[in-house]
């Protein structure tokens, strides 16, 4: 009798082909690292200029399927619960769908996903497919970046300054 063994579903070999589509389309000297706990964000983006750290971050949650879903969007199911961890966030949140018969991912800033209802447990989103990850203006995403962190530090450290003013 044949022994049994496990096997490697299609869903988990499509995650990594999209971890790994996603990591080879980043800049060379930008790093990409899994969180302990994916409770949303799939990976975590550390951005550089030249080799110097900048303390900018990019969240992505990472979507996969072995086809497309249209001609002109890739669509989504997310859900809400999810859409809402990552819009509270601090830093910027991108989704990334990869579609493996394509060999591509197209992308969204979730700045660009309208809000769902809260009485629905999942939503679908379009994501255009000229937004495609092999294309991406990464300096264009930096500049966003970095246009979000320091505008949310600067009201962070208003807000001290006020506070310490009223002696609080």
């Amino acid at each position: 009798m044949d022994r049994a063994f496990p096997v490697r579903s299609e869903s988990h070999q499509l995650e990594e082909l999209s971890d790994r589509f996603f990591r080879d389309c980043l800049p060379r000297n930008w790093t990409a690292e899994k969180p302990g706990n994916d409770y949303g964000v799939d990976l975590r983006v550390d951005m550089f200029e030249g080799n110097q750290a900048t303390g900018l971050e990019l969240l992505v949650q990472l979507k996969s399927s072995a086809e497309p879903t249209a001609v002109d969007t890739e669509t989504v199911r997310l859900k809400t619960t999810t859409y809402n961890l990552l819009w509270e966030k601090l830093q910027v949140a991108m989704l990334v769908k990869y579609v493996a018969s394509e060999k591509e991912a197209y992308w969204l800033l979730f700045r660009d996903i309208p809000t769902p209802s809260q009485d629905q447990e999942t939503f679908t989103i379009h994501i255009p497919k000229e937004n495609r990850i092999s294309t991406i203006q990464w300096q264009d995403i930096q500049a966003y970046v970095r246009s979000v962190t320091d505008t949310k530090l600067a009201s962070m450290r208003r807000h001290k300054m006020a506070a310490q003013n009223e002696g609080i």
